[in-house]
């Protein structure tokens, strides 16, 4: 549940700047328990991993890779939600071995310049109907103006987005 950001409106048990993050080691682990408890009914995994924030583990991108080195055949889709804050170095590599990321607008601590120009350029590399790229746009009151301003640089770069209410 670590997340770089402290958003206002997010409750703690979904996020904190304490939790340890689990190392390569751990994420193998756990996988490898989850597979062979399940692979008798042999399906086709969909992950989907999400926060606190799963880019601030500097073991998440590793793990992503052993995962797609070693069960790509067995997963049928990984998904990533995430803030955003991480690279867009980060996000391109990440892009290749995933089938979905999906960003999310904290206006509390985006720098938007920043933020749509990763969008913009993921949406280039996560191309449907393979690959994917989302943006859930946090619909905070204080942000209203910005909003509607979010949604015309989404608009005019064909990026999905959804408007999400924040309670």
């Amino acid at each position: 549940s670590f997340c770089n950001y402290s958003c206002s409106y997010c409750p703690p048990e979904l996020h904190d700047a304490t939790s340890k993050p689990h190392d390569l080691d751990t994420l193998t682990d756990s996988w490898r328990n989850i597979y062979n408890k399940t692979k008798h009914l042999g399906l086709k995994y969909k992950i989907s991993f999400t926060g606190g924030e799963v880019t601030a583990n500097k073991s998440f991108l590793p793990f992503v890779t052993w995962l797609h080195e070693n069960y790509a055949s067995e997963i049928e889709m990984i998904v990533v939600t995430t803030n955003g804050s991480a690279s867009l170095n980060y996000y391109s590599k990440l892009s290749k071995l995933v089938s979905a990321i999906s960003f999310s607008t904290h206006s509390e601590f985006i720098n938007e310049d920043e933020f749509f120009e990763k969008s913009i350029q993921l949406n280039k590399l996560l191309v449907r109907p393979k690959k994917s790229f989302h943006v859930n746009v946090m619909d905070e009151s204080w942000n209203q103006e910005a909003i509607n301003r979010y949604k015309v640089i989404l608009e005019t770069n064909n990026i999905s987005y959804s408007v999400n209410k924040v309670f």
